[in-house]
């Protein structure tokens, strides 16, 4: 059968209906209730209909235009289109939903990574809220009271059984910025170091002396920046200079990070006369008028107390400055004032008199 006698007779059938129903209402004029018949299954066969649709070749399907129902009066058509767009929306939705955990309690770690990662310039500041006290003391009690060995696993009570599987860890409610006084070198790698041009030579450790530089470039407080510089210092020692590497053994920036140049066990090439007795730390930037970062100022330290304890630094060195050995302004007559309140602060021109 064809679909132009099937789409005919919903259509009759679907008129008929609709006649009975106005009839039934408040009577209108008689060619009024045929042409709002007519006029009210138009529509809806486009929508509901077209499902039946069948091959000519289908006699099974002969009669089923007497099972086909209409729309009743009134009912508003929904646009498949419409459907569509909240499927993608709520698709969509899914995907971009934000993963959360729960509460995480972390001691004595490092290296802990949770979730995406974030990078973010200068300090951070986190705040964390604690569970509830009783809940809090009845983890404790939970954690604490173990069975006797007598006691069969399921007698113990739900709550508690649970706290021992799944406890809930947290983090105390606190304030508080992330400490940058841990002494963290940054590797050559990180920076995209190039290779030394030859054969390193060996530092003699520990050493009696540190020398404090500038590198009399500009500075900044982003390590993408100091990064830029150090290469682009590096690239300028070997070309130029035609020294074998970046002379300084390290480098501390204004973002407060220290990155290694030579390393501990490498002479490197900052002060004439002093190379192979002394390792070289330099600021990246020009301190004439104004100092470090307090942030770069403590990883100076840091870096020094590192060196003392791992025995790459005599524990009675001598700090000095560049401008105290070779004639130059290095590090700056503003960073050379404060060296010279620091301890182990040399004056070599004491020892010369």
């Amino acid at each position: 059968m064809s679909n132009v006698p099937i789409s005919a007779a919903v259509r009759s059938l679907s008129e008929e209906r609709t006649r009975e129903w106005l009839e039934a209402q408040s009577a209108p004029d008689e060619d009024e209730v045929e042409s709002i018949a007519e006029s009210s299954v138009v529509d809806s066969l486009d929508y509901e209909y077209s499902e039946y649709t069948q091959d000519e070749d289908d006699e099974d399907n002969e009669n089923t235009g007497e099972e086909i129902s209409t729309m009743p009066l009134g009912t508003s058509i929904t646009n498949k289109r419409s459907k569509i767009s909240d499927t993608l929306r709520d698709l969509m939705n899914s995907i971009n939903s934000i993963q959360t955990v729960g509460n995480v309690n972390i001691s004595n770690s490092t290296n802990v990574h949770i979730g995406n990662v974030t990078n973010i310039n200068g300090n951070i500041q986190i705040i964390a809220n604690s569970l509830s006290r009783a809940r809090h003391d009845r983890r404790k009690t939970s954690l604490t009271e173990v069975p006797a060995p007598d006691i069969e696993p399921n007698l113990l009570s739900k709550d508690e059984s649970e706290e021992r599987v799944c406890s809930d860890v947290f983090i105390n409610s606190q304030k508080f910025k992330i400490p940058k006084e841990l002494c963290s070198i940054i590797p050559r790698h990180s920076w995209l170091a190039q290779s030394p041009m030859e054969e390193p030579e060996v530092l003699q450790r520990p050493v009696k002396y540190v020398v404090i530089l500038h590198t009399a470039t500009e500075s900044s407080e982003k390590r993408a920046i100091n990064v830029r510089l150090i290469r682009d210092m590096q690239c300028f020692h070997i070309e130029s200079r035609r020294w074998n590497d970046i002379a300084y053994n390290f480098l501390i920036g204004c973002d407060g990070n220290i990155y290694e140049g030579r390393g501990w066990r490498t002479v490197g090439a900052h002060t004439l006369g002093y190379n192979k007795i002394a390792l070289g730390i330099s600021f990246i930037g020009c301190f004439m008028r104004e100092l470090p970062t307090t942030d770069a100022l403590n990883m100076c330290r840091n870096l020094l107390a590192r060196g003392v304890e791992d025995g790459h630094i005599a524990s009675d060195y001598r700090l000095i400055c560049h401008c105290q050995c070779n004639s130059t302004e290095s590090p700056g007559r503003r960073l050379y004032e404060e060296i010279q309140a620091w301890p182990h602060f040399y004056n070599i021109e004491k020892e010369k008199q």
